[in-house]
């Protein structure tokens, strides 16, 4: 327990780092973990029995975020069609690789891949350059205030089983907790806006942290099935405690569309 205490911390400190530091501490970092979450795929899918075509996986994950904050969303996918491509053709001419190997190959570069991209547009401030830092501040809040609601509201009052298959400890009573912490989340993200000079209405920030404390159950859950189908207990062990990349970010990444999408429209 003391342990995960101060990774939490840490993980804490570097979150801090991320909104006080440059774009390119932020694109080193996000580019790293979009690279290991490739890797962390790629080892499930080979516990079983899967080979997927890693190279393009790891050049996109690598090279997502530059391409985004130097050039523009268009490079990104210009770059994610050709990493596309360099799957099939490897399919097309490989003795050694199966066409369910190259289908998980495509899997990894949808999920998580492009939410990563997403995460990118949003943390670069490539489509709205003011509301980048209370974008990333909106992302990571809303569904990690709502996770943490959801296991204290679930430790304490949670009866009702939510989906006792996936996640046994998970509750109806936690969940509604994770739909009111992500709301709480976007609250948190109004009051602390003037510090980047935003000036956002507090309903539709209520609301998309409401939605983020249900996207991000899911993307937990998700996360969770894919696990118990490939038979493992975390994604990696990069944060002793905490598991790898994908285990803390799962809930994050599926937020980061919606979170763009407000960003975008407002």
């Amino acid at each position: 327990m003391i342990k995960r205490i101060i990774v939490g911390m840490l993980l804490a400190g570097l979150f801090a780092a991320l909104l006080v530091f440059g774009e390119e501490f932020r694109m080193i970092v996000f580019s790293l973990a979009a690279a290991v979450a490739a890797y962390e795929m790629g080892k499930l899918f080979r516990a079983k029995g899967y080979e997927p075509f890693m190279m393009p996986l790891y050049v996109f994950g690598a090279l997502h975020y530059f391409a985004i904050a130097r050039f523009g969303y268009p490079l990104m996918l210009l770059i994610w069609f050709l990493c596309v491509v360099a799957i099939a053709v490897e399919r097309i001419f490989s003795k050694h690789r199966t066409t369910e190997d190259a289908m998980a190959s495509l899997v990894i570069m949808a999920y998580p891949l492009m939410l990563f991209a997403a995460l990118a547009l949003v943390i670069s401030g490539n489509v709205r350059s003011a509301g980048s830092m209370l974008g990333m501040l909106m992302v990571f809040a809303c569904p990690l205030i709502g996770d943490t609601l959801a296991f204290f509201v679930g430790s304490f009052l949670g009866k009702h089983k939510l989906c006792p298959h996936i996640s046994p400890k998970k509750t109806i009573e936690g969940s509604v907790g994770g739909f009111i912490g992500g709301a709480l989340g976007g609250l948190l993200c109004w009051l602390l806006q003037p510090i980047w000079g935003m000036n956002y209405q507090l309903v539709p920030m209520l609301i998309v942290g409401l939605v983020c404390g249900g996207l991000g159950q899911i993307g937990d859950l998700f996360a969770s099935v894919l696990k118990r189908w490939a038979d493992i207990k975390d994604y990696g062990n990069l944060f002793p405690g905490h598991g790898g990349v994908m285990d803390r970010l799962d809930s994050v990444l599926m937020c980061a569309p919606i979170v763009l999408w407000y960003i975008y429209l407002v």
